[in-house]
């Protein structure tokens, strides 16, 4: 409907940027029931409906952030995906089990609190579609700043909400709680392989090395015979895994949404991030900082996926 208002005479001269905007406004307009003018006014006239003309018909081919962000936070999405991704495709692929768990946990959030969708919806500061959407399964997870505010609002832990992991309600640690610490087994020497970048276009500093070989060992009670360590760099685990510390990587256990994985692919990148869901050839990866937007990376240019055991103290470190 809405996409065949505008004509196709401009796209010819768009770059994949232009194309992904202006087929992710439509889409994103059509869902609402929106035309440039009733959108104009929901963003409170920034941008103005004549600037939301001219990106939808392609005379603005890069519009400036500043200029497009509004539209992103009325939507729910983030600049990156309004700009990179096609949501459209990915609103039609099938599924993962973390939409279903995000609507469930967000369904009990507002039973025990008695919250409505607008309440719920002010508290993390959205739209009110967007925790419709939330409701509805739509969505594989929850933004991590938008969990942060209901935790902030309502006490429900935001790891919970956003990944179904951990206590439901933020930790409250008391004085005078026992302090009963569980014995670890004994430790054995893990091999360090590596370097990984915690950002998106990381690289090995090293070559692997034969399992038993390599840049060290990590003192860790792994059960895995095939376990390695890798040392990480950068900040997009930040607060979750510090530039300089350790992962323990188990390969020979189950990856399943939610767990924190070493991504290889065969163009050399190498990766710490949360896997989201693979669908239709592609595997969707997020980060804790959400500095850093998602990525989806095709599943056959993957050379390894493999699950994170633990993060390590550069104390644990061994040499030789």
């Amino acid at each position: 409907m809405l996409a065949q208002i505008y004509t196709f005479t401009y796209v010819q001269r768009m770059s994949k940027t232009s194309i992904f905007l202006v087929q992710n406004l439509q889409f994103l307009m059509e869902k609402r029931g929106l035309n440039p003018n009733s959108l104009s006014e929901k963003v409170g006239n920034k941008p103005p409906q004549a600037t939301i003309f001219r990106i939808l018909n392609g005379e603005s081919l890069t519009p400036r952030d500043e200029t497009v962000r509004p539209l992103a936070d009325f939507f729910g999405v983030s600049l990156q995906d309004l700009r990179y991704t096609d949501l459209k495709e990915r609103a039609l692929a099938p599924k993962p089990a973390t939409g279903a768990d995000v609507a469930r946990r967000i369904a009990l959030v507002l039973n025990e609190t008695g919250a409505s969708d607008e309440d719920l919806a002010a508290a993390a500061k959205v739209p009110v579609e967007t925790v419709r959407e939330w409701l509805d399964g739509a969505v594989a997870t929850i933004r991590l700043e938008h969990a942060a505010e209901i935790q902030e609002k309502f006490g429900y832990n935001a790891v919970w909400l956003v990944m179904g992991k951990g206590a439901k309600n933020s930790a409250n640690i008391h004085p005078e709680d026992p302090f009963d610490p569980v014995p670890l087994p004994p430790g054995r020497r893990i091999p360090v392989v590596g370097t990984a970048q915690l950002g998106d276009d990381g690289h090995w500093a090293e070559l692997d090395y034969p399992v038993g070989h390599g840049d060290g060992y990590l003192d860790f009670p792994s059960k895995d015979k095939d376990a390695y360590g890798v040392r990480c760099k950068g900040d997009s685990m930040m607060p979750r895994i510090k530039d300089g510390e350790f992962v323990v990587i188990e390969p020979n256990r189950k990856v399943d949404h939610g767990d924190e994985v070493l991504v290889k692919a065969k163009d050399g990148r190498v990766m710490v991030k949360i896997y989201l869901y693979a669908a239709q050839g592609r595997t969707h990866l997020m980060s804790v900082n959400t500095a850093h937007a998602p990525i989806a990376i095709n599943s056959d240019q993957i050379e390894r996926l493999h699950y994170v055991a633990a993060i390590v103290k550069p104390s644990m470190w061994l040499f030789g």
